[in-house]
């Protein structure tokens, strides 16, 4: 699942929480299925953080700040 379907799908999860109409049950059952979503949508975002650190530590030493002239 994409990170933004994951997010909007949280983001149900918790509305439909909030308001308080679910039964104990599946109140419970959303609560468990929104920490695994949180916990797979973290583990991608660590992902990609790492990803661009890498990109970052590889271009290292190829890219040069030049200063700029406006005249």
């Amino acid at each position: 699942m994409k990170i933004e379907e994951a997010l909007a799908k949280l983001e149900d999860i918790t509305s439909r929480l909030e308001r308080g109409e679910l039964a104990l049950d599946e109140a419970i059952q959303l609560f468990e299925e929104g920490l695994a979503l949180a916990a797979a949508t973290k583990k991608q975002l660590d992902e990609a953080r790492l990803r661009v650190d890498q990109v970052i530590e590889a271009a290292k030493g190829t890219l040069s700040v030049e200063p700029f002239d406006v005249s």
